[in-house]
C-alpha cells in the first residue's frame, strides 16, 4: 500500500487536497525549523559561535552598563526622596533667612524678595512655627550644619559636618552606613572619601574645628573654633542628606545660634529640621512655611508634585531666554552628535566583522542547504533558516551582555561606593538587547540572501559558480566617501557640529560600498606578483561577497583608531600648551594679594614658614608695580596688548603683578628661556611670553582708570605706553602667570611705583598637601581673611609642566589596540573562509607539484592582503576625520585657539599601516598546517 503525502510545490502553492493551516502557519512552520537548525548548528560549531557571541556581547554589555550608571545616577523625585530623607522622614525644613521666600516642588529653584529679616530670629520661633503649620502628630528633631576642618594624625580637609539626635528611629535610618555604627556620645562618623584623604580607620581619633571662611582657613564665628576630639565610630555610605560628610550625634560639640538671622548658610552653625510622623506635609505646608522663610523637602511634594499653576513661583519667574538655549545648542550637537556618530559607525563595525563569520558558515552548510532547496525549500526558507543562526546566538548573546552590565554595576555599587541607587532602566536595557539581536541578524542577512540564490546543481555537484559584481556600489561608495570627508571638514572649519557627524558617518558608509571597487582594482593589478601574493589578489577579486565585508571592518576600525588617535594626540598637544607655571616645580611662593607685605608681615611669615616646614630655606622678595593711590572708587589697572587686539591681565597670577626683577627672580619663577629672560631684563626690556611683543620689539601696556559702584564699573579714561620688550618661549604655551617682569629702570614710564607684592622660597621643596593646608591654616589664623573670605596671605607651590606632548600611554594603547584587534578578528575570519573555500584550488596545486609551504604562503598573503588593503585606505581616510573634529575645536569661539593644531603622530600610524599587516601575516602563516589534508571523492 502505498501513501501520498501532501506536499508545498515550488511556488508555495499547496498541493490538491491540503488542508490549510490557518493564518501564519507557514511563517511559523518556516522559523520552527530555522530556529531548531540554528541552535543545532549553533552546538555544532562551538569556536564560531563563541566569536560571534563576543562580538554582539561587548556592545550590548557596554551600552547597558553604560545605560544602567547614568540611569542610577540621574536625579529623581524617588531617588531625592530616598537621599534627603531616608525611607521613614516625610520632610525636612531650612531656615533661609529669606523674606518672601518661594520655592519650586523639586527645589530646582527659589526665589525672595527684599532685604533679610529684621530679627531676631531664634530656633524657639521656628520651633513654634513648625508645631502651628504642620499635620498634627509630626515630630521636628533639629539638627545643626556646619563647615569644620576634619585633621588625622597629619592631614586635613574641609567637610560640611550634621549633628543631630540619632536616637530618633527615622532619623538614624535616614543616614545609611557603609562599615561600622552611628556615632554615639564622644563618637563621629565620615564619609569613605574624608576617611580615606584623613588615613583613618574605625576606631581612629578625629579632630575637628570650625571654618568659618569660605576658602582655606578656620575663623573663629562666636569665639568657638575648636570642635575636641572624636572617635571614629563608622563609615558612611554615599550620598548622605544635606550632602553630610562628617556626623555628629545630638550630644556633638555644635552649638546653635542665638539669632538665626545674623548667620550664613555658608560659614556658620546653621540649623535643620527633620521631620517625621505619619502624616504627610503637604504643598499647603510648604507654601505656608515658605511665609516664614522656611525651605522645605516633603516627601509627598516630590512624589506628588502640585500642578504648575498652584506654584507662586511659576507665577512670578520668566522663563529662560531662547539666546541662553541657542547658545549652548553648539555644545549639546556636538556632544550627542558625537555619541551618535561613533554609534553609527560602531554598529557598522560590528555587522562588517559578524558578517563574515556568518558566510562562513552559509559556505560550509551549503550542501545541506542545497539539499534543502531540493526537496522543496524556497528561498525564503533558506533564507531564514541562515538567519535562524543569527537570531538564537544574537538572543542569547545580548541577554547574556545586559545581565553582565547590570551585575558589573551591582559590583561597582558595593565596591566603590559611587551607586547609591542602583535602579537598571529595564524597557531601555530590552531596546538595547534588541539592537543586539538586530546587528547579528544584519551581519547574517548577506550570507543568507546569497544562499538563496545559490546554484543547487552546482553546489551539489562540488562547483561554484560565477558571480557577476555590480559596478554601481563602488561609483556611488566613492562619491559618498569624498563628499562625507569634505562635508566633515567644512563642518570644522565653519564649526557646524551636524555637518562634521554626517560626514563622517556618510564616508564611512562610501567606503564600505567603495571596498569591492577597490578589492576588483587590486586583482587587476596582481599579474606581476609573487605566486602567493598573485593568488590572494585574484582570489578576493573572484570572492568580493567574503573578501569585501572584512576589508571594510578593516578600514573601518583603522579609520576609527586614526581618526582618535590624530584628535587625542591634538588635545594633548592643546593641553600641555595651555598649562601655566605659576613658579619652578617646588618653589613655594606667599602671596599678600593686593595689599602690600609690611616688614612685621614679613617677619611673620617667615616664622609661621620655618615652623611648619623647617627645610624650607631662605625665602626672597617679590617686588611688583602698583598703579598711583587714587580716590575712593577709582581704580586703575594695567593690561599687556595682544597682537590681536585682545587685553592679557597682568594680574590674575599667585603673587598679584607686574613683577619687577632684574634677573635674581628668573629661575625661582620657572620663567621659560632663562638666559634670554636675565639679558632681555638687564637691558631694560619687559619679557613677555613670545608673540605678546610687535615686530619693532615693543611690548604695549593700556593703563585703564575706571569708576567703580557696586558691581558697576565705569572706564574714565586709558593710556596707552609702549616700552621695549622681549618674548621668551612658545607663543602657543605654555605660559607663566609670573610675566610679565618688568625691569626696575622702566617702573616711572609706565607710571608705577613698587611694593612688595609677596615671598618665594629660593629653592624647591616639595610640600605634601598636609603640609600645604597646615600652613594655609596656620597664615588664615595669624592674617586672617578678605571681605570676599580670600586668604590675605595665601599659599601656592609651583608644579610640574604635565608632558602632553604626546596621548596618555593608556590612551593611545587603548585606541590603537582596539582597532588592531578588529582589523585581526576581521582578517582571521576572512582568511578562516578563503581557506574553506580555497581547498579545491590548493589540492590541485598539490597534485601538480606545489611544496607543502605554498598552502601557508597562500593563507597568510590572503590575511595580508585583508588588513594592508584596509590599513591603508582606514589611515588615509582616518586623518581628514580626526581634523575635522580638531579644526572645530581650533575655530569653536570667535577668536581661534591657537593651541589646537593638527598633528601627525607618524609611531602609531606607521604601526596600523605596517605592524597590522605584518602581524597578520605572521599570525596566519603560524596558524596554517603546511599539508593539506585530501578529501576522498567517492566513485560514482
Amino acid at each position: 500500500m502505498t501513501a501520498t503525502l501532501d506536499r508545498t510545490t515550488r511556488d508555495g502553492s499547496r498541493a490538491a487536497g491540503a488542508k490549510p493551516g490557518g493564518p501564519g502557519a507557514r511563517f511559523r512552520g518556516r522559523w520552527r525549523v530555522a530556529l531548531r537548525y540554528g541552535a543545532r548548528d549553533a552546538r555544532r560549531n562551538k569556536g564560531r559561535t563563541a566569536l560571534i557571541a563576543i562580538m554582539v556581547t561587548l556592545p550590548v554589555a557596554l551600552g547597558s552598563f553604560a545605560a544602567t550608571v547614568l540611569w542610577s545616577t540621574q536625579e529623581t523625585p524617588e531617588r531625592m526622596a530616598a537621599r534627603e530623607l531616608g525611607p521613614d522622614l516625610v520632610a525636612s525644613v531650612t531656615f533661609t533667612n529669606l523674606p518672601g521666600l518661594q520655592q519650586a516642588p523639586d527645589l530646582s529653584m527659589s526665589s525672595q524678595s527684599g532685604e533679610a529679616l529684621p530679627g531676631p530670629v531664634t530656633q524657639d520661633d521656628v520651633a513654634a512655627t513648625l508645631a502651628a503649620t504642620l499635620p498634627a502628630g509630626s515630630r521636628a528633631t533639629m539638627g545643626l550644619t556646619a563647615p569644620v576642618v576634619a585633621y588625622g594624625t597629619d592631614l586635613l580637609t574641609y567637610a560640611p559636618a550634621l549633628q543631630v539626635d540619632l536616637t530618633v528611629p527615622a532619623v538614624a535610618a535616614a543616614f545609611p552606613l557603609a562599615d561600622g555604627a552611628l556615632p554615639g556620645p564622644g563618637e563621629v562618623a565620615l564619609t569613605r572619601s574624608i576617611a580615606n584623604d584623613l588615613h583613618l580607620s574605625i576606631g581612629d581619633p578625629v579632630s575637628a574645628r570650625l571654618n568659618a571662611g569660605s576658602g582655606v582657613g578656620t575663623g573663629t564665628g562666636d569665639g568657638q573654633t575648636e570642635l575636641g576630639s572624636a572617635t571614629l565610630s563608622g563609615i558612611l555610605a554615599a550620598d548622605q542628606p544635606a550632602g553630610t560628610s562628617v556626623l555628629y550625634p545630638g550630644t556633638g560639640p555644635l552649638v546653635a545660634p542665638a539669632d538665626l538671622t545674623t548667620t550664613d548658610s555658608g560659614r556658620d552653625i546653621q540649623p535643620r529640621w527633620f521631620i517625621s510622623g505619619e502624616s504627610p506635609v503637604t504643598w499647603d505646608d510648604v507654601v505656608a512655611l515658605n511665609e516664614s522663610s522656611l525651605l522645605v523637602t516633603s516627601r509627598a511634594v516630590l512624589l506628588d508634585p502640585p500642578p504648575d499653576s498652584a506654584v507662586p513661583l511659576f507665577a512670578t519667574t520668566p522663563s529662560s531666554s531662547s539666546s541662553s538655549s541657542s547658545s549652548s545648542s553648539s555644545d549639546f550637537l556636538m556632544t550627542w552628535g558625537v555619541f551618535g556618530a561613533v554609534i553609527v559607525v560602531a554598529l557598522l563595525e560590528a555587522v562588517l566583522l559578524i558578517g563574515p563569520a556568518f558566510a562562513v558558515s552559509a559556505r560550509r552548510s551549503s550542501r545541506a542547504l542545497a539539499i534543502i532547496a531540493a526537496n522543496g525549500g524556497t528561498a525564503r526558507s533558506l533564507r531564514a533558516i541562515v538567519l535562524g543562526t543569527a537570531v538564537v546566538i544574537g538572543t542569547f548573546a545580548s541577554l547574556a551582555g545586559a545581565a553582565l552590565a547590570v551585575g558589573a554595576a551591582a559590583i561597582l555599587m558595593a565596591v566603590d561606593g559611587t551607586l547609591r541607587f542602583l535602579s537598571p532602566p529595564w524597557p531601555i536595557l530590552g531596546g538595547i538587547a534588541l539592537v543586539g539581536l538586530l546587528i547579528a541578524a544584519a551581519g547574517a542577512w548577506l550570507p543568507a540572501r546569497g544562499a538563496s540564490k545559490a546554484d543547487v546543481v552546482a553546489v551539489l555537484a562540488g562547483r561554484r559558480g560565477e558571480v557577476t559584481a555590480r559596478r554601481w556600489p563602488a561609483v556611488v561608495g566613492t562619491v559618498l566617501a569624498v563628499g562625507g570627508f569634505a562635508a566633515a571638514i567644512v563642518g570644522g572649519l565653519t564649526t557646524q557640529p551636524m555637518l562634521i557627524m554626517g560626514g563622517v558617518v556618510a564616508g564611512e558608509i562610501g567606503l564600505v560600498l567603495a571596498c569591492g571597487g577597490i578589492v576588483a582594482g587590486l586583482g587587476r593589478l596582481a599579474g606581476a606578483l609573487p605566486l602567493s601574493w598573485r593568488f590572494a589578489l585574484r582570489d578576493a577579486a573572484r570572492n568580493r561577497s567574503r573578501t569585501s565585508p572584512a576589508i571594510a571592518a578593516v578600514l573601518v576600525a583603522t579609520a576609527g583608531a586614526t581618526a582618535g588617535l590624530v584628535y587625542s594626540t591634538a588635545q594633548s598637544q592643546h593641553d600641555y600648551f595651555s598649562q601655566a607655571l605659576i613658579a619652578a616645580p617646588g618653589v613655594v611662593m606667599l602671596s599678600s594679594g593686593s595689599e602690600p607685605l609690611t616688614d612685621d608681615g614679613v617677619d611673620a611669615v617667615t616664622a609661621i614658614v620655618h615652623d611648619v616646614v623647617p627645610r624650607i630655606g631662605d625665602l626672597l622678595p617679590v617686588t611688583v608695580a602698583r598703579p598711583p593711590a587714587e580716590q575712593d572708587g577709582v581704580s586703575t589697572y594695567i593690561h599687556l596688548q595682544q597682537p590681536e587686539g585682545t587685553s592679557w591681565g597682568a594680574s590674575g597670577n599667585a603673587i598679584w603683578g607686574p613683577i619687577v626683577d632684574d634677573g635674581g627672580l628668573v629661575d625661582p619663577l620657572g620663567i621659560p628661556d632663562p638666559d634670554a629672560a636675565r639679558a632681555a631684563l638687564a637691558a631694560g626690556r619687559v619679557v613677555t611670553l613670545a608673540g605678546l611683543t610687535s615686530e619693532d620689539g615693543t611690548a604695549t601696556f593700556d593703563v585703564e582708570t575706571r569708576k567703580t559702584d557696586g558691581d558697576d564699573s565705569q572706564l574714565l579714561k586709558t593710556t596707552t605706553v609702549s616700552v621695549p620688550g622681549a618674548g621668551v618661549g612658545n607663543p602657543r604655551g605654555p605660559s607663566n602667570t609670573s610675566l610679565p617682569l618688568v625691569p626696575a629702570s622702566l617702573v616711572d614710564d609706565l607710571g608705577m611705583h613698587t611694593e612688595l607684592g609677596g615671598l618665594v622660597s629660593a629653592d624647591a621643596v616639595h610640600l605634601t598637601t598636609a603640609e600645604q593646608q597646615t600652613l594655609q591654616a596656620r597664615l588664615d589664623d595669624q592674617f586672617g581673611q578678605d571681605e570676599w573670605g580670600l586668604s590675605k596671605v595665601s599659599v601656592s607651590v609651583g608644579a610640574d609642566l604635565v608632558d602632553y606632548g604626546a596621548p596618555d600611554w593608556l590612551a593611545t594603547l587603548l585606541i590603537a589596540g582596539a582597532g588592531g584587534i578588529l582589523a585581526l578578528a576581521a582578517a582571521w575570519i576572512a582568511a578562516a573562509l578563503a581557506a574553506t573555500e580555497s581547498r579545491p584550488d590548493l589540492a590541485t596545486l598539490t597534485a601538480v607539484g606545489a611544496t607543502p609551504s605554498t598552502r601557508k604562503r597562500i593563507v597568510a598573503a590572503q590575511a595580508g592582503t585583508i588588513v594592508a588593503v584596509g590599513a591603508l585606505v582606514g589611515v588615509l581616510s582616518g586623518y581628514p576625520l580626526g581634523a575635522a573634529f580638531v579644526l572645530f575645536e581650533r575655530h569653536r569661539w570667535q577668536a581661534p585657539d591657537l593651541a589646537w593644531a593638527l598633528t601627525f603622530p607618524w609611531p602609531w600610524l606607521l604601526a596600523l599601516l605596517v605592524g597590522l599587516p605584518l602581524l597578520a601575516v605572521t599570525a596566519a602563516w603560524l596558524a596554517t598546517r603546511s599539508r593539506l589534508v585530501l578529501t576522498r571523492r567517492v566513485a560514482e
